[in-house]
């Protein structure tokens, strides 16, 4: 996974530098008014924002269950000598810690959740935040996810990749299920070594009412919604941005 995520050919685990780069500048200066803070990074992956953002100057906290993700974080941190902790975490149970001026969750993660503990995060998020502090999501559309419950069953044939370190068929199949907004994906990989495994992934789509809702009653009030958090329009997005400050 942690060779996905720092893959510069595609855009699955996390996305090239280059959209990185943007991204960071964006928050730097949209969110965080270009001055030093302290900034929450949910679900950190190598920790491609955090370090991006301690080196303008922030003080970055990531949170991620993958260890080789977090090993890595902490070595480039280490190397780099930047005010970065990255702590070993599911982030449905962890202890968030306090007085952020910003928190994080980047590349439709947020989608990941399953509504309670979705709606338990955004208050635990609010309660983690300073007074002025806000929260930034990134999303994926509603009708993307339900796109991808709809999509034909494929297959593919891979030397290696993310499933296997070997030669490998994967089948793919989805399926939408509107009575609760929810499309399940599951691949199922053969190889010749381990014979076949089966892989499951949920993403949760959530209308605009509906998060409005979830962040009020978070104690959170959007103050800002974003076709990208690069600052420039793509034609092609499935993701948009959020921005939500705390209710004093």
């Amino acid at each position: 996974m942690l060779k996905e995520h720092l893959s510069q050919h595609h855009d699955r685990a996390s996305r090239r530098f280059e959209i990185i780069d943007q991204q960071v500048a964006w928050v730097h200066q949209a969110v965080l008014g270009g001055k030093p803070g302290r900034v929450l990074d949910l679900g950190c992956g190598p920790g491609l924002y955090a370090h991006r953002l301690a080196q303008q100057g922030h003080q970055c906290t990531g949170l991620d269950f993958s260890p080789a993700s977090i090993r890595y974080a902490q070595a480039q941190a280490e190397k780099a000598e930047l005010d970065c902790e990255y702590r070993l975490e599911d982030v449905r149970t962890a202890d968030l810690g306090s007085d952020f001026d910003a928190a994080l969750m980047l590349f439709g993660e947020f989608n990941t959740l399953a509504p309670p503990d979705a709606q338990s995060l955004l208050s635990r998020i609010q309660s983690a935040l300073a007074p002025s502090g806000r929260l930034v999501l990134e999303l994926h559309f509603e009708d993307y996810v339900r796109a991808l419950g709809e999509e034909v069953p494929d297959w593919s044939a891979r030397p290696a990749g993310l499933f296997a370190d070997v030669p490998h068929l994967i089948l793919h199949e989805s399926r939408w299920h509107a009575e609760v907004a929810v499309t399940t994906e599951r691949y199922w990989v053969f190889d010749e070594e381990s014979g076949h495994s089966v892989y499951s992934l949920n993403t949760q789509a959530y209308s605009n009412q509906e998060l409005e809702k979830m962040l009020e009653r978070a104690g959170l009030s959007i103050t800002g919604h974003y076709e990208s958090l690069t600052g420039e329009f793509e034609s092609e997005a499935d993701l948009f941005g959020l921005v939500a400050e705390r209710r004093l």
